[in-house]
């Protein structure tokens, strides 16, 4: 394993989703094609973070950094290009609003970390930290599609303990309070991370990067339907029902899985 390995909370996430996935991503760099999803949330993370970035913070000024941020990669037509940039525009209209309305003070936003995990290296990028006029700090993660999760898993996502984690030991703060935005509906679903959660998150990352190191990468093939990459590895279940129905020739071809299958 290379020196420099670290983990992130993307990397402990693929490996817990699939081990061959993480092989797949981070040892053979077969990437997940982009598409319109991806693209859209990339535009509005980069948006936010160029508004909040600059001096000026009227309205017209965020739409300037939508405008600049804007990309058409992934996306099908120019039909759903004109549908996604109006979808956009409202919910940063909706979100400016929340905005003025906050008595927040913005800290960071798009905040790099970097700090340990036991012997590993762990990194990653929080969306925002706020201050509140009592001292108190949040951390808020964007969410740009549309469902908007119960607060069960609010309340369970590792993410949100990993950014607990790195706010005590690299910023010096305990949050107050971890919220997901939900930029679709305006929303913020709020939680708490206990110590005891954080130490859990913590047992997972080490766990996993163990595995990682030791190179076990065993395909875990339940997850093959919901796979991002269920059309280029030779463990895909997916992958094998379709060359059995004779499916599989229109799926290779088309713009989303043009690379030779592994």
């Amino acid at each position: 394993m290379n020196q420099d390995f670290k983990i992130s909370y993307s990397r402990i996430s693929s490996y817990l989703f699939c081990p061959y996935k993480y092989k797949l991503l981070y040892l053979d760099n077969i990437y997940i094609p982009v598409n319109m999803n991806i693209t859209f949330g990339r535009i509005i993370h980069k948006t936010l973070e160029r508004f909040h970035s600059v001096r000026e913070s009227g309205y017209d000024a965020l739409l300037e950094c939508y405008d600049n941020s804007w990309k058409n990669d992934g996306f099908d037509n120019p039909q759903q290009i004109f549908e996604y940039h109006q979808r956009g525009k409202q919910m940063l209209e909706n979100y400016y609003r929340s905005f003025k309305e906050s008595n927040t003070e913005i800290l960071y936003v798009e905040k790099a970390f970097d700090t340990n995990i036991g012997k590993y290296k762990f990194v990653g990028i929080i969306d925002r930290i706020d201050r509140y006029p009592d001292g108190m700090y949040e951390i808020i993660d964007y969410k740009t599609h549309i469902k908007v999760w119960k607060p069960e898993r609010v309340n369970e996502d590792l993410q949100l303990s990993f950014y607990a984690y790195a706010c005590k030991n690299v910023f010096g703060f305990k949050p107050g309070k971890v919220s997901v935005y939900f930029l679709s509906e305006n929303k913020k679903i709020y939680t708490v991370k206990s110590r005891s959660e954080i130490c859990d998150a913590i047992n997972i990352a080490i766990s996993a990067s163990e595995n990682i190191v030791a190179e076990n990468f065993d395909p875990n093939v339940s997850k093959c339907k919901m796979c991002d990459l269920k059309f280029k590895c030779r463990f895909s279940r997916f992958t094998e029902s379709k060359i059995a129905t004779g499916e599989m020739d229109e799926a290779f071809n088309s713009s989303q899985v043009r690379r030779k299958l592994i």
